[in-house]
């Protein structure tokens, strides 16, 4: 049920946000596109299908994401020392 109430709305929008933004969901997302992908391709890859497109979306969500992790732990570390 959607509400008028703009407080809700900004509530939602900034769960919206923060889910987008977040590099573990982003991990999830493409993960969810990429393996079903690769198992019907994997099935005859001589055929074109439109699994081809979840892949080349999936794989860039993918590397970006986890990118995000790494970066964000590589910068944990360089706080730890200081």
């Amino acid at each position: 049920m959607v509400s008028n109430n703009p407080i809700d709305m900004l509530k939602t929008t900034s769960l919206i946000q923060k889910a987008i933004t977040n590099p573990y969901i982003g991990v999830f997302v493409s993960l969810l596109l990429i393996i079903p992908s690769l198992y019907i391709i994997l099935e005859d890859i001589s055929v074109i299908r439109k699994e081809y497109i979840f892949l080349a979306i999936g794989i860039p969500i993918y590397i970006k994401s986890l990118n995000k992790i790494f970066d964000n732990i590589l910068n944990l570390d360089k706080d730890l020392f200081k």
